[in-house]
């Protein structure tokens, strides 16, 4: 008898980690809601309610994290062990473990530890994540979703429902690798650039709006048109289509890096401890040096609508929306009428 419940708990446990399987992972999952585990919502100061993140797993062990949509992200290994799942370092070291609690085709809900690494904890933090393609088409298509209509050609501004992804973890490392290796540098500046994507998945059009240098600018073309050929296409309503892309290259002065470095540290420990007063100071300074910052932008509004200046607030959301990111949709959605 012993015998036969002993076999039994092996075939049970052997059932249930037969459950998930690495290829039921496969493709890029977006996050679609993000509370605690114990089913209550995270507060809107809590920066990972909104926080853009993408995962995406290929075959058989590899897994990408983006926290912006464009790139496919910073690349890690993975392993599934029962209901775990292992993010490890290209040598297999564990770096992160997060709980599977549902997959499906449709749906992926992830539990990541709380501050004392306890997946059990009521105030862990749980993901819900739907294929990247089921998000995309839940997006309307609004007016400025298109950049230029020619007759029947028409070429989509690049967005979360419709964008080209370049065939690497993120095309501006890339830029930035080649760069360093034709030995060009830049110690300040801004470039700007778009170029379009066509449905061949082969950019061209490159447009560099605002350049660094006319060495660094020539350098940056040559490496842009070597890797015309590395991008895969957007798609819209299941067709291949052309999508205008933006890119912007920052280099800053350590005199600017520095100092905003350490007031957004003690920003963010007077955040975290709900002294907006102190963190609102603190995101002051560091924005002068780094008025880029879309992070910051977000608390420092979160901390003028803590402090009653909702209309103070929803000049930095709209900040963050000028940059480029979509960190403060929803607070813009739901404050700022």
């Amino acid at each position: 008898m012993r015998s036969f419940f002993t076999l039994l708990i092996c075939l049970i446990a052997n059932f249930s980690k037969a459950q998930i399987k690495s290829s039921d992972l496969s493709g890029s999952w977006v996050a679609g809601k993000v509370n605690f585990l114990s089913g209550d919502d995270l507060p809107d100061e809590n920066i990972l309610k909104y926080t853009y993140v993408k995962y995406t797993f290929a075959m058989p062990d590899k897994i990408y994290y983006a926290a912006v949509y464009s790139i496919l992200g910073s690349e890690f290994l993975f392993d599934i062990r029962g209901n775990k799942l292992l993010v490890k370092s290209g040598v297999g070291f564990v770096m992160n473990t997060l709980k599977i609690m549902e997959l499906n085709k449709n749906k992926l809900v992830m539990v990541m530890a709380d501050a004392n690494g306890s997946l059990e904890s009521p105030t862990a933090i749980q993901y819900t994540f739907y294929p990247e393609k089921l998000v995309q088409e839940s997006l309307e298509l609004s007016p400025d979703d298109i950049y230029k209509i020619n007759g029947a050609d028409t070429v989509f501004n690049s967005s979360q429902k419709i964008y080209a992804l370049f065939k690497g973890p993120d095309f501006s490392d890339y830029i930035s690798s080649e760069l360093s290796k034709a030995g060009i540098s830049a110690r300040s500046g801004t470039l700007n650039a778009t170029f379009i994507v066509n449905p061949l998945g082969k950019a061209d059009s490159l447009k560099i709006i605002q350049g660094i240098n006319p060495d660094y600018d020539r350098a940056y073309t040559k490496i842009f048109y070597a890797a015309k050929n590395k991008w895969t296409a957007a798609n819209h309503n299941g067709k291949p289509v052309k999508v205008l892309m933006y890119q912007e290259k920052k280099y800053f002065t350590s005199d600017e890096v520095i100092p905003s470095f350490f007031n957004t540290q003690k920003a963010n420990a007077a955040y975290e401890s709900k002294n907006f007063e102190v963190a609102l100071y603190y995101y002051d300074m560091a924005l002068k040096d780094r008025p880029d910052d879309k992070e910051n932008f977000y608390r420092r509004g979160i901390c003028r609508q803590q402090l009653g200046n909702l209309e103070g607030a929803c000049s930095d959301w709209k900040k963050v929306k000028s940059l480029n990111s979509n960190l403060a949709d929803a607070v813009l959605t739901k404050y700022c009428k």
